[in-house]
């Protein structure tokens, strides 16, 4: 494909790609970057093409948020309070698209689509899978990974009393829970979904808490770590109960 015919609007279209980075295109044409320029301006000034940021572009009226806040990232999924929404365990609709990956990038504003990009250590990303078809499809946590990222950083959950619910009302599977926790190694996390879960009453969760029994340390953690450093403190799974039960009971119980 010479320059003179160089058609990206068709390559696109040909390939079924509704957002490109500059490398993809260059593959698919075999022209550099400098090569493809001006056609690429040709096409925003026509807008049939809009710039995500530089080097990244989606076509027109393509608006899909899981997909472009994949593509900024290298090795990112949609992720905490937006996974939570995406796999139905919350009702809460998230002004943000929350994006893990092991990469450092800076949050940004897309088509008045704020997302905020959370770098984890490259360990913890585990448990991804795919949502949506062809062009709109995009990598998200699945509900078990989904649940422990939210009870390590539960500030990108939505709030502690959503995450509370989210872990009541899953589907949860305590094999692949218990491996993606021990993959992610934050026995502060395990401390917290156990004693949840036993206080819940949540049956299919009781193999993990056997488990989880061996793996605990002595040191104490907080079960809400963005709460105060108060409450019971409870022995058996070395946390500091900073929510009283009853408070606890009655998130779930406002449910019905």
């Amino acid at each position: 494909m010479t320059t003179g015919n160089l058609n990206i609007h068709n390559v696109l279209s040909d390939n079924e790609l509704s957002v490109v980075d500059s490398a993809t295109l260059s593959s698919l044409t075999g022209h550099t970057y400098v090569e493809m320029k001006p056609f690429i301006r040709k096409l925003i000034r026509e807008e049939q093409l809009f710039a995500i940021e530089k080097g990244l572009y989606c076509v027109r009226n393509f608006r899909n948020p899981y997909v472009i806040g994949n593509a900024m990232v290298k090795n990112g999924s949609v992720a905490y309070w937006s996974a939570l929404n995406l796999h139905g365990l919350t009702e809460q609709i998230p002004n943000i698209v929350y994006v893990q990956s092991d990469r450092r990038k800076a949050d940004k504003k897309v088509f008045n689509v704020r997302y905020k990009f959370i770098q984890v250590k490259p360990e913890k990303i585990c448990g991804i899978i795919q949502m949506g078809y062809g062009n709109e499809q995009f990598k998200v946590t699945d509900v078990e990974k989904t649940l422990l990222d939210c009870f390590d950083l539960p500030q990108y959950a939505g709030g502690y009393e959503e995450l509370i619910r989210a872990l009541y009302t899953a589907k949860i599977n305590d094999s692949k829970l218990l491996k993606y926790a021990v993959q992610m190694n934050n026995l502060s996390v395990i401390k917290r979904v156990s004693y949840l879960s036993a206080l819940f009453k949540i049956e299919s969760l009781g193999k993990f808490r056997e488990k989880a029994q061996r793996l605990i340390n002595k040191r104490y953690v907080l079960l809400d770590p963005m709460g105060e450093d108060i409450g019971k403190f409870n022995s058996n799974w070395r946390l500091r109960i900073n929510i009283p039960e009853e408070k606890l009971l009655e998130i779930i119980q406002k449910m019905y």
